[in-house]
Order: structure tokens, then C-alpha cells, then sequence
């Protein structure tokens, strides 16, 4: 199964279009924007869809010269991009853009449907990095969190004590999927590297526990590659069921 035929398995992501203006946008996706540094987007372009926060909005602005037309024709195909890079744009309740989040690619795209039991409110954006040519690259997702009107990318806590980001893969070895667990929803990764002469698998569990993600890793050696069947549960859980 191709990588872009794993995409379609998701929930579709809703496009979010806004005409913006791109000078002095940073090209680091780990930290957001201070609102005072934000230009206005410019008139003429509305948002096609957003999510909701309250009298909030989250959106993806894409460069003028990307269309929703463009994203789905060329996500997942490695073409040739477009335009500058999109970002991540949180609107206030007056209609200004009160933070950003710079993105990867010009091709971005949002999921609308918050995840449920998250300590704060957390959506999936998505920038595809899709190469024409290799099976470790492809679109890129990262849980974003919505806080005291700013945007940070959601972070889980390892056994070991670590702090590793939630962001998720979707390769030629590498794919994830939105599951139900006990406390809410959980996000699941499995990703394969090479290992010597072999394969190594990683099955990753990003859960809420109390009020923070916590983050649980299981290796093995073996290959797993984006063609065959997503995991079952128990490679996530380590039980059979949850």
C-alpha cells in the first residue's frame, strides 16, 4: 500500500486557505511566533475551514499561490513544490491573528477534530515532505496544543524521564494511527530503521496520564513497511487489549 494510500485511511483533513502575507516568517517549526512579530494576512481569501476554540480559530494559511486544488493533487507525490512554506495560524476572538507556527512544506493540511482527552486543546497538522524517491520520507504530522492563546507543539515524557515531541511519520516504514484508549484518545507509531544487517521496529504509545502525554517505546527486530497491515494493539500495548 503506498503512502498516500495510508493517508486516505485517516480522517480527511480539512484544508484551511488563507491568502497571507510571508515576509519574516521563521523557518523553525519548534517554537511559535510572538504576535506582535505576525504580519496581517491579506483581504481577499477566506478560510475555507478551521477548528473552533471558543470564539478562537485555528487555520493553515497556505501561500497565495497554493490551492486546495494543489494540495490534493500533489500530496504524498513528491511533485515539485510551490510557494513559500504554510503556518499554523491561531485567530483571536477580534479576527486577528494572534500567534503562528511555521511549517515545513507549502503543502499543509489540518485536522479539524480536536484529540479527545488531551490535557489542552490538540489538533494534527500535517506537512508533506514526500519525496519522488525513497521510502523515509512523506508527510509529517505533529500534535499542536492551544494555550493562553499561543500554540506549542504537544510534548510526551519517556520512562527514562526525556521529553520527546509528538510528531508522526508516514513513510514507506513508517505509519500511525488516532486510537481509543482508556482515558481518551491515543496516538500510535510504528516506524522501521535500518540495524545492522537487519531491521529494527518501534512501536510507539503517546496516552495521556493525569494532566501530561507520557510516551512508551517497544523495539524489535524486525521490518515492517507501510504496504502490510497496520500493527494489531497488542504491539502498542503490550496486552491484548487495552
Amino acid at each position: 500500500m503506498s503512502k498516500r494510500a495510508w493517508g486516505r485511511q485517516r480522517p480527511v483533513m480539512a484544508l484551511c486557505l488563507v491568502a497571507a502575507a510571508w515576509a519574516g516568517v521563521s523557518a523553525s517549526a519548534s517554537a511559535s511566533t510572538p504576535a506582535e512579530a505576525i504580519a496581517p494576512a491579506e483581504t481577499g481569501t477566506a478560510a475555507t475551514s478551521e477548528a473552533a476554540i471558543g470564539c478562537q480559530r485555528l487555520r493553515v494559511a497556505l501561500d497565495p499561490k497554493v490551492t486546495a486544488e494543489i494540495v490534493e493533487r500533489d500530496w504524498g507525490t513528491g511533485a515539485d513544490r510551490v510557494g513559500a512554506n504554510a503556518r499554523l495560524e491561531l485567530v483571536g476572538c477580534d479576527g486577528k491573528v494572534v500567534d503562528q507556527l511555521p511549517l515545513e512544506s507549502s503543502l499543509a493540511q489540518l485536522d479539524t477534530t480536536p484529540v479527545r482527552g488531551a490535557p489542552r486543546p490538540t489538533y494534527l497538522v500535517s506537512a508533506d515532505l514526500t519525496q519522488e524517491a525513497g521510502s523515509y520520507n512523506g508527510p509529517l504530522t505533529t500534535a499542536v496544543e492551544v494555550e493562553a492563546g499561543r500554540l506549542k507543539v504537544a510534548t510526551a515524557r519517556t520512562a527514562q524521564g526525556k521529553t520527546v515531541p509528538l510528531r508522526l511519520a508516514l513513510t514507506g516504514k513508517a505509519a500511525w494511527k488516532r486510537a481509543q484508549g482508556k482515558g481518551g484518545e491515543e496516538l500510535w507509531s510504528v516506524s522501521s530503521q535500518p540495524a545492522g544487517d537487519g531491521f529494527k521496529t518501534t512501536y510507539a504509545r503517546f496516552f495521556v496520564k493525569g494532566k501530561a502525554w507520557v510516551a512508551t517505546f517497544r523495539t524489535k527486530p524486525e521490518l515492517w513497511e507501510s504496504d502490510g497491515e497496520f500493527p494489531s494493539d497488542a504491539e502498542f500495548t503490550g496486552q491484548a487489549g487495552r
